[in-house]
């Protein structure tokens, strides 16, 4: 009986007060997420135009035109292979690789899987020298198979443009015998006879201040020391 009464029993009204006084307080919060919701998407937007505005900015302050000619083109092939792009051998163009370390839990972290590289002195027979580069361990053992021009070649490396030391008896000789003065290849634009005289303005400025016999001096030593002749 207790359960039936308590079913059939009537749902307490609430006071109208009470009704009143949440809803309010639900409206104003409903118009407060609104007005949020509003300004931050304003905030978005500018955000938005600024950034697309800075990018244009930058994209056309690094714009540079391609160069047409062809002697300015840079081999970048060859200038990575000189050993100026990182860790990189010289004669197989070998790298490190990305790899992972994978443990008892199969957790895998990312590591780089280096090459070998060492620093090695090359011996050069044809030319008779002793070249220094950086290859790998790889390289170091295919040097004797294959030998060195030839792995050169493939690679696009100049031999020649690379330091050396010398490992030739007739050219030591040769070196003794002419005072050790290497052979240096004739410039063809150097002036081959006496050159007119001429004195600059800061000379002249100072020589004006010197005495005819001084300055007839002075213009004479400069004329000898640069190769001119006087009028």
């Amino acid at each position: 009986e207790n359960f039936v009464a308590t079913q059939n029993r009537r749902p307490k009204k609430k006071h109208p007060t009470f009704t009143r006084a949440r809803n309010s307080l639900q409206h104003t919060h409903n118009a407060n997420i609104e007005m949020s919701v509003q300004s931050s998407l304003r905030a978005t937007t500018s955000l938005a135009s600024q950034t697309k505005s800075l990018s244009n900015q930058f994209r056309k302050s690094c714009s540079v035109k391609a160069s047409t000619t062809t002697t300015g083109r840079i081999d970048a092939t060859t200038t990575a292979l000189h050993g100026k792009s990182g860790r990189k051998c010289m004669l197989t163009g070998k790298r490190a690789n990305n790899g992972y370390t994978v443990s008892f839990s199969h957790i895998r972290n990312k590591k780089m899987q280096r090459a070998n590289l060492q620093y090695k002195r090359v011996y050069w027979p044809e030319q008779k020298r002793y070249i220094r580069l950086r290859i790998s361990t790889k390289a170091i053992k295919t040097l004797n198979k294959v030998g060195l021009e030839k792995m050169a070649k493939d690679a696009g490396l100049d031999l020649m443009s690379l330091a050396y030391q010398q490992a030739d008896d007739a050219r030591a000789e040769w070196l003794a015998a002419n005072g050790g003065a290497e052979p240096t290849r004739k410039d063809k634009r150097a002036p081959t006879g006496p050159k007119k005289l001429y004195i600059p303005k800061w000379k002249e400025a100072r020589m004006s201040k010197l005495s005819p016999e001084e300055k007839e001096a002075e213009t004479k030593r400069f004329a000898e020391k640069y190769n001119m002749t006087l009028a």
